[in-house]
């Protein structure tokens, strides 16, 4: 089966389409999206200051772009082509209340969080969360392992059916199994003919690198690879790790591991043949080849990174 995979593409109809376009170009059974579906948008971000932004606001974008693009173009795309499947996990910028909507107003394109399923053969398992930050959709924030905490955040919001409210006192975590506990109910039969489609990459292994140099994978992701030994894992979530670390690709044992990063005007995503992932991975932006971190537009997109970073953690820590 040739797989075609692709993450963060947040909601940018471009990427989208590069993707839709890859995938026939590639000759794709399969396309997988590993999370952050959808935008991240606010009217007014400096209002985060203040302490007075509208979250509804950005949950109705979320909706709205899955109602006014998302759904038509990716049902076009299943009729026109009945023999390429899609497959998904939501990322930590999506809100479970817009994920619910794209499940039910498109039940072709399968939804894997949290579910093993096999189809034509291969094994596949899905899982969307990941570890905690002071970012606002609190919806897939999970503690790393039981005994882990929560972060201390001035916006920890959840989606609801009567919109968006506050989580508090750490409940969205609390009140939720870890990744570690979730990921203790998958287990894999056949991991040698399974993919694993994570949002989240593993720790420590140059595909959770950030712009600072710094691992912030999931341990227990990480771990769970390492006991199972599934054919591929696959991931995103962590846009620039490519670039810092000098690679796309990693071997935990004997299971290849794969985050081919973001960049919002060009697509980034990879395909492979689950019969032989690690001789047949390709990058589209990289070939066979590792990243190179030149160029203005990376030096430029680095920094906005570092830009983001301190305003998380200035404005966005519970004071």
């Amino acid at each position: 089966m040739k797989i075609v995979f692709g993450c963060d593409l947040h909601g940018r109809m471009n990427l989208y389409e590069e993707l839709f376009a890859y995938a026939l170009t590639a000759g794709g059974d399969a396309v997988l999206i590993g999370g952050d579906l959808f935008p991240t948008r606010l009217a007014s971000p400096l209002d985060l200051l203040s302490g007075k932004v509208d979250f509804s606001e950005a949950l109705t974008a979320q909706l709205e772009f899955i109602d006014s693009y998302l759904v038509p173009r990716m049902r076009g795309f299943m009729e026109a082509h009945p023999d390429i499947r899609l497959l998904y996990v939501p990322g930590n910028h999506d809100w479970v209340v817009a994920v619910e909507h794209f499940m039910q107003c498109l039940p072709g394109a399968l939804c894997l969080h949290n579910q093993v399923l096999c189809l034509d053969g291969i094994t596949f398992m899905g899982y969307g969360c990941v570890t905690d930050s002071p970012f606002w959709v609190k919806d897939y924030a999970r503690r790393d392992t039981k005994d882990s905490g929560f972060v201390s955040s001035r916006y920890p919001l959840v989606s609801s059916p009567g919109g968006i409210i506050l989580s508090r006192d750490g409940r969205y975590a609390l009140d939720n199994p870890s990744i570690e506990e979730d990921l203790a109910g998958l287990p894999l039969s056949h991991p040698r003919s399974t993919i694993c489609l994570f949002h989240c990459p593993p720790y420590g292994t140059g595909l959770d690198t950030l712009h600072d140099g710094k691992p912030i994978g999931s341990r227990s992701i990480a771990r769970y690879i390492r006991q199972h030994q599934p054919r591929v894992s696959l991931h995103g979530h962590i846009h620039e790790s490519p670039y810092m670390s000098g690679t796309y690709r990693a071997r935990l044992g004997e299971t290849l591991a794969v985050n081919p990063g973001h960049h919002p005007s060009r697509l980034h995503a990879v395909t492979f043949e689950s019969s032989d992932p690690s001789a047949t991975l390709t990058h589209r932006v990289f070939g066979t080849s590792s990243p190179t971190d030149s160029g203005l537009d990376r030096a430029v997109d680095r920094y906005a990174r570092r830009i983001k970073a301190f305003f998380m953690k200035t404005v966005l820590m519970k004071k």
